[in-house]
């Protein structure tokens, strides 16, 4: 008899135990399945370019910003990957002309606004794009470091090779 009188299986095993016992596992199992497999779908690596978009620096600052130098996340030392190129705007701001009384854009003396591309090589863990364990993503605030300057900013735009990043999915 598999069961005895006293509800044990094989008489050493408690039946209502061992329900217990196998809703634990298949918990942690599915638990398990469920946290690793963004890590199991990232599908490798993928060319990404992104602009760091850094506000009111004086002319000075670019002279640092230069092209071919890695850059680490400020905070988490993470590499994000490397400058490739950056360009300069005059630092405009709004304000309101008291003669009429609408909106101006000025432009503020001796001030420069600057857009950084960077170049990295993420890791896709779909949707995400990632360097290290930083995501990527529009709208970020970032604080990087090269070897020759620290940029705090946003990012303001990501390319990258759509095809190939629904391929990864």
């Amino acid at each position: 008899m598999l069961i005895d009188e006293k509800g044990k299986l094989f008489g050493k095993i408690n039946l209502l135990d061992l329900l217990v016992i196998l809703i634990l596992v298949a918990a942690i199992a599915f638990g398990g399945w469920y946290f690793m497999r963004g890590k199991a779908e990232g599908a490798g690596k993928l060319t990404v370019r992104y602009v760091v978009e850094v506000v009111e620096k004086d002319p000075e600052y670019f002279d640092y910003i230069i092209p071919g130098e890695s850059v680490v996340d400020g905070v988490t030392k993470q590499p994000m990957g490397r400058i490739v190129s950056f360009e300069t705007k005059p630092t405009k701001i709004l304000a309101q002309n008291n003669r009429d009384m609408t909106l101006v854009y000025d432009e503020v003396e001796g001030k420069l606004n600057g857009n950084i591309t960077i170049e990295v090589e993420a890791d896709v863990s779909y949707p995400d794009l990632l360097s290290g364990n930083e995501k990527i993503k529009i709208g970020k605030d970032v604080a990087y470091r090269s070897e020759s300057a620290a940029m705090k900013g946003y990012i303001i735009g990501i390319e990258y090779d759509e095809e190939k990043l629904e391929a990864m999915r």
